[in-house]
């Protein structure tokens, strides 16, 4: 039997309850529509852990010109809610779908065209959690996860996510059990991923928006990672 966040309505109910709350859930969402650039036809959204769709839908009536959305998402269920919920709320929009039913931070988690704009709603830090074990190995999969959410950007692109970081007294070393991270911390993962520009751009108590750009730096393997994954050579 499946665990019941699975179900795509009993998530649409619960989602966030339990953190941030749902009375506070649009306002954080919102906070980052608006710290997005200016999205039009040559744009690229990937949506990280999509869910249902929420994010995803409150980018695209922002900007309905936008011209391609990748919805990432293990779940086929919310797969499914999610591109039946942007086509009915892009009923006159020539915006380009497409959806992968593919974890994060497991391997393999490749993007083509490269995006202009990655988004991460609520996924690293209880995706984390929920993976249980040790701090050490919380890290392991944050680190990998990043590697690849850094490896979907185009040189130009942009990282939001969206999280609800650790309590002020949570404490506990590498080989303790695997807690949420404090905003330092989950800061210096983003630049040991090869991120840069790390800005954030809005905090309420424990739920923060946080937004970042790859290094551009040509000898770094950041860039060798995005050009092997845009399928273009690489100058040895």
């Amino acid at each position: 039997m499946l665990p019941p966040w699975e179900h795509p309505d009993w998530y649409d109910l619960h989602d966030t309850t339990f953190t941030a709350g749902p009375e506070r859930e649009p306002e954080h969402y919102r906070e980052l529509v608006l710290s997005l650039p200016p999205l039009g036809a040559d744009d690229h959204l990937v949506d990280v852990g999509a869910g249902t769709g929420k994010l995803t839908r409150l980018i695209a009536s922002a900007y309905p010109e936008l011209g391609r959305i990748t919805l990432v998402e293990p779940n086929i269920q919310k797969i499914i809610r999610a591109e039946r919920s942007l086509a009915e709320a892009l009923t006159r929009s020539s915006t380009r779908i497409k959806s992968v039913a593919q974890g994060l931070g497991d391997g393999g988690l490749a993007i083509a065209p490269l995006a202009t704009v990655v988004t991460v709603g609520s996924v690293l830090m209880p995706v984390m959690e929920l993976r249980g074990g040790t701090l050490r190995d919380g890290l392991a999969w944050l680190d990998r996860a990043l590697e690849e959410l850094t490896a979907m950007l185009a040189p130009n692109g942009t990282l939001f996510l969206v999280e609800t970081l650790g309590a002020p007294w949570a404490r506990g070393g590498l080989d303790g059990p695997v807690r949420r991270l404090q905003l330092p911390e989950l800061e210096e993962r983003l630049d040991m991923a090869g991120l840069s520009s790390i800005e954030c751009t809005y905090r309420f108590r424990d739920r923060v928006v946080l937004r970042a750009q790859p290094v551009l730096d040509e000898g770094d393997d950041h860039l060798t990672r995005v050009m092997m994954n845009a399928g273009l050579p690489v100058r040895g």
